[in-house]
């Protein structure tokens, strides 16, 4: 009777085994341009089922590295940095809501591709993605939801009389290059003074959720950047960056420059906004 039970317990514990991936040396990558999160997954069932047809060996490797990419995604995501402080995982311990919404997110995941099978090891591999957001089960639907019912607080007045230059300015691209700033879910502008002149009190949640707060570009003009900020952006340089390297910080002429330009063009209000790394 012992005997059989631990045979019982020891075919439970290689199934378990089968069923979880090759770990690998990283959990994904984001795409802080695109917004999109990828991750990998793999998995085999040949060690369990060594006397079935290779159809039910390659059915059950699928499974296998479908549960490993959603496993890997929601460590992921828990992981994600959503402001200079805060990351996915700190929200959730302090929100009931956010852990409980957060917890359901791998269920939005969608396979990249077909997916591969190598048949002489039994291994399948899968690639699955998520969106930082652009709508209903993205992860900035979740990481924002504390502050949906807050009221939104206005943008700054420009502290001083300033020249936008002319024209209708379609965004808002900040040149951070050769800084190597910090991608955060929820980004701050502000002044030389240390005000905040971008954040997320500013903006409505159903346009952070639907468009995110920023791209992050690698050129003034590159594809991202024309695709967020438009074809005629106000451009500033950043004067160096703070909140650990996640913010950029402005000369209070380009502030002001960038607080009247809003007021005329309303960028901001579209997070219209580019960081250049």
């Amino acid at each position: 009777m012992r005997l059989k039970k631990f045979t019982a317990c020891l075919l439970a514990a290689m199934f378990m085994l089968a069923m979880t991936a090759f770990a690998m040396d990283e959990l994904g990558e984001t795409d802080w341009g695109r917004g999109i999160i990828t991750v990998t997954g793999s998995g085999t069932g040949k060690a369990i089922y060594k006397n079935k047809s290779p159809g039910q060996f390659k059915l059950t490797a699928q499974q296998a590295a479908r549960m490993d990419a959603q496993r890997k995604l929601a460590e992921y995501i828990n992981g994600v940095q959503v402001d200079s402080n805060s990351k996915m995982e700190d929200l959730a311990l302090q929100y009931d809501v956010v852990s409980t919404r957060a917890a359901g997110l791998v269920k939005n995941a969608i396979d990249v591709g077909r997916g591969e099978y190598d048949p002489e090891y039994g291994i399948y591999t899968v690639t699955m993605q998520m969106k930082l957001y652009g709508g209903r089960g993205s992860v900035a639907e979740v990481a924002f939801l504390p502050f949906k019912d807050e009221p939104k607080v206005p943008f700054m007045q420009p502290t001083a009389a300033v020249s936008t230059g002319g024209g209708t300015y379609t965004g808002l691209v900040i040149d951070c290059a050769g800084n190597d700033i910090t991608p955060v879910m929820s980004p701050v502008i502000r002044n030389a003074n240390g005000d905040k002149i971008y954040g997320h009190e500013n903006l409505d949640y159903d346009k952070i959720v639907m468009n995110g707060m920023a791209s992050y570009a690698d050129a003034v003009n590159d594809e991202i950047s024309r695709s967020r900020a438009g074809n005629n952006p106000l451009v500033i340089k950043a004067t160096g960056l703070t909140d650990l390297n996640s913010t950029p910080v402005v000369s209070n002429e380009d502030a002001n420059k960038i607080l009247a330009a809003n007021k005329q063009d309303g960028f901001l209000n579209n997070c219209a906004v580019v960081f250049v790394r």
